[in-house]
């Protein structure tokens, strides 16, 4: 493709024909001199990547270009750029060969470039800021236009990072090392980094290692901790399990999430268990009750139908007896006499199966059940914490959680902080949390259910979690608008899309969890409650069933002895000569 030399007059009506053929495809265009480039930047953050072309047509252009590019950020627009001049004698070609990075081009920056008396399509980008990379993109042809000599993407064909170093901080609570087993956090974070460094040729420096991840100083309008790192300058890439939040997007970029975590308050799990009243109903569910009622009624009134058939009985007495005996069999007693017709001698075997296997699998189900603590926790819900006032509640320090509800105005959040302990108190590692609230009466800690998982094994005492139904991402940090942002979180994508982000989440990177206690405890007092209440309601009934009954027994003797008197009296004597 040959491009002429053009005039100045020639380049303005080269300028308006361009814009007026993308008018025509509703692509709005602006017109604006290297001088006047800075005032694009009125829309940096507010719209998606706008389209620059620019037109070189001499030397004089270009090196008033360079000046431009110096303090304006490359990895805003996407560019074409046209060089319209070819080097005069004895004066280097800078669009084949390029001294240094004269654009002040970014790992990032997306530039095509169109040389004059060229049919290739390059693209220029630059790893380290200090030299441009070149890669041949498409060829121009007469009958096709412009031809594909490459089917990779933008960051498959930036794959090499050509062992760039990023400075790196930590916190001293996740340590870089993947080996470190008793971490779920560190355990994964370090897997991920082993696949990024390997895969983009990129090493990380350890600048400095920090307690805790940030906070934001409202009075003097600083970070603490890692946040201070990376917004000052004196880091490049953080490795912390860093929540996302709207205030820290704003100084530092994130990758995407690793872990997509809920978020529970976690308390000492009470020793005492609860009273199930109802637990000998729960062993079956309703329906499985309403079919073995039905049983029981159903039954006794086709034994009768198969009694009247071969031995002619009150109906009356036929149905008490048969319920009698049905309801004697399903609570495992005999029958007195076993009947002599093979009809009756079927049924009543089929009845007796089905009594012993239900009651198998309700005793079965009864001790799984009743032998299950069901502790009883003061709160079931976040609302229920801050109403009950009576349990202190702690965060990390230099949390997202403590800058969350320190930070918000709604009435929920002041009482929440009201409960919060003083910021010196906080814990600054994640495990002297739940150390204190092993050590310590009423005391909430509101963490990451992932982040308990990390230090699981480390927790001294056994723990009940409320959840807050809140959920959470961590992700790793980088500075901000920083240019190994994109193809970082692009192969992130990656992995997950092949799958290799669920192996790396795999059961056997997890760390063994505190294994409970497996011994079958025996049942205490309290949990067989209900069964002696039952027992002595049942005493209770019964007396009072066998005292009604001997009044009224004996209300009918008296009754019946003055009957006969009376008629004694009537009666004359009868007297025999």
């Amino acid at each position: 493709m040959r491009l002429p030399i053009l005039t100045d007059l020639e380049i303005t009506h080269l300028v308006h024909s361009c814009s007026r053929l993308l008018s025509q495809y509703y692509i709005v265009t602006v017109d604006v001199h290297f001088r006047k480039m800075w005032r694009s930047l009125r829309y940096h953050h507010q719209i998606v990547q706008p389209v620059t072309i620019v037109i070189i047509p001499n030397s004089n252009a270009y090196l008033e270009f360079v000046e431009t590019t110096k303090t304006y950020p490359m990895s805003f627009p996407v560019w074409f750029v046209l060089f319209l001049f070819s080097p005069a004698n004895n004066t280097h070609d800078h669009c084949h060969q390029p001294l240094g990075n004269p654009f002040n081009l970014a790992f990032d920056t997306q530039m095509l470039v169109l040389c004059l008396d060229d049919d290739v399509l390059r693209e220029w980008y630059s790893i380290k800021g200090e030299t441009v990379k070149i890669f041949d993109l498409a060829r121009w042809s007469d009958e096709k236009g412009f031809v594909l000599l490459t089917n990779l993407s933008l960051y498959e064909r930036r794959n090499d990072l050509e062992g760039t170093v990023l400075r790196t901080v930590t916190v001293k609570d996740i340590p870089l090392s993947s080996m470190y087993s008793g971490n779920y956090v560190a355990n994964l974070y370090g897997k991920v980094l082993d696949e990024l460094t390997y895969s983009l040729n990129f090493t990380l420096d350890i600048v400095s290692e920090v307690n805790g991840n940030g906070l934001w100083n409202r009075q003097n309008n600083t970070w603490s901790g890692v946040m201070a790192e990376i917004v000052s300058g004196r880091a490049d890439f953080a490795i912390a399990d860093m929540s996302m939040t709207s205030l820290r997007i704003r100084y530092v970029d994130f990758t995407l999430p690793l872990i997509i975590s809920r978020n529970s308050l976690f308390i000492k799990e009470p020793d005492m268990c609860g009273v199930k009243w109802f637990g000998y109903l729960q062993a079956f569910r309703f329906h499985t009750w309403f079919g073995i009622s039905m049983i029981v009624v159903i039954t006794p009134l086709l034994l009768s139908f198969m009694k009247i058939c071969c031995e002619s009985r009150n109906i009356a007495d036929l149905l008490s007896e048969n319920f009698l005996h049905v309801w004697g069999i399903f609570c495992q007693q005999a029958l007195i006499d076993f009947p002599r017709p093979s009809s009756l001698r079927i049924a009543y075997f089929t009845i007796f199966l089905t009594a012993i296997l239900i009651s198998a699998y309700y005793s079965a189900a009864l001790v799984c059940f009743l032998t299950a603590c069901t502790h009883v926790l003061p709160f079931r819900t976040i609302d229920e914490f801050v109403e009950d006032g009576s349990y202190k509640l702690i965060v990390p320090r230099g949390s997202a959680d403590y800058d969350i509800v320190s930070s918000s105005t709604k009435s929920f959040s002041v009482k929440l902080m009201k409960l919060m302990k003083e910021e010196s108190e906080l814990p600054p590692f994640l495990i002297n949390g739940f150390e204190q609230i092993c050590t310590e009466k009423k005391l909430a800690y509101m963490v990451l259910n992932a982040l308990k998982k990390s230090v699981e094994m480390r927790i001294p005492c056994k723990l009940s979690a409320i959840s807050t139904e809140r959920i959470d991402n961590l992700g790793m940090v980088l500075s901000k608008n920083n240019p190994y942002t994109s193809v970082i979180n692009y192969h992130l994508q990656k992995f997950l899309d092949n799958g290799m982000m669920m192996r790396l989440k795999n059961t056997r990177f997890l760390p063994r969890s505190v294994i409970e206690g497996k011994a079958y405890e025996p049942v205490r007092l309290i949990s067989i409650i209900p069964i002696l209440a039952n027992l002595c309601g049942g005493v209770i009934l019964s007396i009072a069933v066998l005292i009604i009954e001997r009044i009224h027994h004996r209300q009918r003797e008296r009754k019946l002895q003055a009957k006969v008197f009376h008629r004694s009296k009537r009666q004359p004597l009868a007297i025999k000569r």
